[in-house]
């Protein structure tokens, strides 16, 4: 039954005794880290699709590279 009561928290590697309230303020920041490190990791692509704009390469070669859709580069381009 311990075991059940603490599987999130375990799961997270957090500590399988802490509070319920502790619990939540831990994955409130585990939500809030991978938010920002998806913000990041889009940011990045999007610079690096500057980059290859700047160099002059061909929009479907930056969309195959990035994984950016064409939409977005072209929007990128005109920025």
């Amino acid at each position: 039954m311990i075991k059940m009561l603490n599987l999130k928290a375990e799961d997270y590697g957090f500590e399988p005794n802490v509070t319920g309230f502790e619990e939540a303020v831990n994955l409130a920041y585990l939500d809030g880290k991978r938010e920002g490190i998806s913000e990041g990791k889009k940011e990045g692509i999007e610079d690096t699709a500057k980059n290859l704009i700047e160099l002059g390469v061909s929009d479907e070669f930056i969309a195959k590279a990035t994984k950016l859709d064409l939409k977005t580069i072209q929007k990128l381009r005109k920025n």
